[in-house]
């Protein structure tokens, strides 16, 4: 049987990289929140929640039954 080649795979990001791609998502989601302490409490909160909820496909699943919930209500 003919051995089958190893797909290339794409090469890891540099760690510098990395770092300042997850600073830019944190400094946006800092703007978004509206401020540090802002930013702060609401990872605070999702953590707490995720925690609560058993992992964050629990979290999710959670959300979307009450985005369903608001749109059969109208709310």
């Amino acid at each position: 049987m003919a051995k089958r080649a190893a797909a290339p795979q794409a090469p890891q990001p540099k760690a510098e990289d990395r770092f300042i791609e997850l600073m830019l998502v944190a400094a946006d989601f800092v703007k978004n929140c509206g401020g540090l302490e802002q930013a702060k409490k609401s990872l605070a909160d999702a953590g707490q929640f995720i925690h609560q909820a058993g992992g964050v496909s629990s979290a999710e699943k959670a959300l979307h039954v009450l985005e369903s919930l608001k749109e059969k209500i109208g709310s």
